[in-house]
């Protein structure tokens, strides 16, 4: 039988739809993990959503760049989808 937090997830409607991120970010948590998604531009210049994880307890911006890991996805929502597979298993192999 799995433990209780491995039971839990970050679900797809957990970040939003892709119409937010034409305008702003977004920062949650999970179980000790912290994530921001946003919009940026690649050296293509091409828009795509990035997010970027790191250990708890603090925010972004108060939080050392080494310990933060990021990834690039397509700006739409099947990048969505993608990140809220990438996000549960970043959290299953680095929380657990």
């Amino acid at each position: 039988m799995p433990e209780q937090n491995e039971s839990r997830k970050i679900e797809r409607s957990d970040i939003f739809h892709i119409g937010f991120y034409r305008k702003t970010w977004f920062h949650g948590s999970f179980q000790g993990m912290h994530y921001r998604i946003e919009s940026v531009t690649d050296e293509n210049d091409k828009k795509k959503l990035r997010v970027t994880t790191w250990p708890g307890p603090y925010n972004y911006d108060h939080t050392d760049d080494p310990l933060k890991e990021s990834a690039l996805f397509e700006f739409s929502d099947g990048g969505l989808d993608a990140i809220t597979e990438y996000l549960n298993e970043y959290h299953r192999k680095h929380f657990l």
